[in-house]
């Protein structure tokens, strides 16, 4: 049989079970917008991956002025995806600083799960017209 609790005692549990709740609602808002922020790089990456590839068949055909306009534009069109994807990196590295400032902040100092499961990819360089 538990002992009676004083109203005092069950408002201080009450609040310390309020301030948990919203210390993992900030942990999961700063780790959504990391992982948002991520999977946009991800589809970035995809559509470069798939002008990449127009590009290499491209110049696989038989060469003629049209072919090299073509491919010129492509290229172009690449290095402004590319641009993009690196400027949403950059914001993905300054959400994930939030999240471990944040961790930190509510007293969470090991970070190695948080490394692995969040991978910002590296910064991609512009190609160059042959």
């Amino acid at each position: 049989m538990q002992p009676l609790r004083s109203p005092r005692e069950e408002n201080h549990d009450a609040l310390c079970e309020e301030l948990l709740r919203e210390r993992a609602a900030v942990l999961g808002r700063a780790g959504m917008a990391v992982e948002d922020t991520i999977a946009e790089l991800t589809k970035l990456d995809h559509e470069i991956q798939i002008k990449k590839e127009q590009l290499k068949s491209l110049r696989l055909r038989k060469e003629c002025p049209y072919d090299l306009q073509e491919q010129q534009v492509l290229i172009g069109e690449i290095n402004i995806s590319i641009d993009q994807f690196n400027a949403v990196r950059k914001r993905a590295q300054r959400k994930y600083y939030y999240l471990i400032v944040t961790r930190e902040a509510l007293g969470l100092r090991r970070h190695d799960m948080i490394q692995e499961i969040y991978i910002i990819p590296v910064i991609k360089k512009k190609i160059q017209a042959f």
